[in-house]
């Protein structure tokens, strides 16, 4: 989100420094990873709009920078009950304007053979699901603030952020002091640590996921051409087509137990791999005993209600805080970029982003109460 709401300030003309702890791409960032999910589907018109807006922009981004950050292969939600979330999509979709098809089990079995249909009831197709291919466009947002002037600061800490007068003080561990006008904070799942009034609003959270390669015989039907990206959200398992190294990866968006982001185990439990054979068993019978490639541990940077946090601090004049993106936030990158530029820039924006506001907290306390 940082190098998203760079490269849009450097387009405008301002002069902008995008300061990081760590090398870009930061490897414990919630953003790094061969791939995240594209989608039109979900059962909120907001996002199924945000969704629409970012498509624009990603592929206004693919055009500039020379470089393929999509791999267009649909989206299948496995349905098992209606009403569902799965249905909701299904609706919101289609309101909002959108393609979106309704299968049953025969026209699922026709179209993709590879699912059991046995194992589900119907299932939804949301044609704009793509692949994106997220160090590939984390490198190219850099690639591009590069071009348009951004100063980049790779291994400097940020360890104080305070008000001077009416300007904006960024002080670093290596860099000194940064004057500016105004600052955004992204700073993920630090984001805890770093705005201690957070402390209660967000979790940080472990999650594993795998990289299978099907077997030689069948690894065709598993190619993007032939196989969607999948969700099977009641049990949280998602997963997508051949799209690193001849392996496709499944993940599970269920939160995982909270951890800290400076101390994050990188093991996978032998347990999970377990998991997903399971999953794959009932559902994708042919990838049971598909082999695994590689694993990875991710990080999900969550709020209470699993929309962003996206508003300005409650303390600090000209300070704007975006985090809080929930495990699906990635999908938003140039939408949210060209939302916190237009917020720093003017001080508001051509979105309606109430939802994103720190204030809901405050809300929902008084309702617990």
């Amino acid at each position: 989100m940082g190098a998203a709401a760079a490269c849009e300030l450097a387009r405008e003309g301002m002069s902008v420094a995008l300061i990081d702890q760590s090398a870009l791409p930061n490897p414990r960032a919630a953003s790094v990873d061969h791939s995240k999910v594209f989608r039109f589907a979900y059962p909120d018109a907001f996002y199924v709009r945000l969704a629409m807006d970012s498509l624009k922009r990603w592929r206004a981004l693919e055009e500039e920078t020379g470089t393929r950050l999509l791999t267009q292969t649909g989206a299948l939600l496995i349905g098992k009950r209606r009403p569902s979330f799965e249905t909701e999509c299904y609706e919101a979709m289609l309101n909002s304007g959108c393609e979106a098809e309704m299968l049953d089990r025969e026209q699922l079995a026709a179209r993709f053979p590879q699912f059991n249909i046995r194992a589900l009831e119907y299932a939804v197709f949301d044609p704009s699901g793509a692949i994106i291919h997220a160090e590939i466009a984390l490198r190219a947002l850099l690639d591009l603030a590069r071009r348009r002037g951004v100063t980049i600061l790779e291994n400097t800490r940020v360890i104080d952020v305070r008000n001077t007068a009416s300007r904006v003080v960024v002080a670093c561990d290596s860099a000194g002091d940064i004057d500016c006008e105004r600052a955004i904070i992204a700073s993920g799942p630090w984001s805890r640590k770093f705005l201690p009034f957070l402390a209660d609003k967000l979790t940080t959270t472990r999650q594993e996921l795998v990289y299978f390669e099907p077997a030689a015989e069948t690894s065709r039907s598993f190619e993007p051409a032939a196989f969607p990206i999948f969700l099977e959200l009641e049990s949280g398992f998602y997963g997508f087509p051949i799209h690193h190294n001849g392996a496709m990866k499944i993940a599970n968006h269920l939160k995982g137990a909270a951890v800290d982001p400076d101390a994050l185990p990188d093991e996978v439990d032998p347990s999970f791999v377990d998991s997903c054979r399971t999953f794959f068993g009932e559902f994708i019978p042919a990838l049971a005993d598909a082999t695994v490639r590689e694993t990875r541990v991710c990080i999900y940077n969550n709020t209470p209600d699993d929309d962003f946090i996206i508003d300005w601090h409650p303390v600090l004049e000209g300070v704007l805080v975006v985090t809080g993106f929930s495990g699906h936030g990635f999908k938003f990158g140039p939408a949210i970029g060209r939302i916190c530029a237009e917020l720093l820039h003017t001080g508001r924006c051509g979105y309606e982003i109430d939802r994103f506001r720190l204030s809901r907290f405050d809300k929902a306390d008084e309702v617990s109460k």
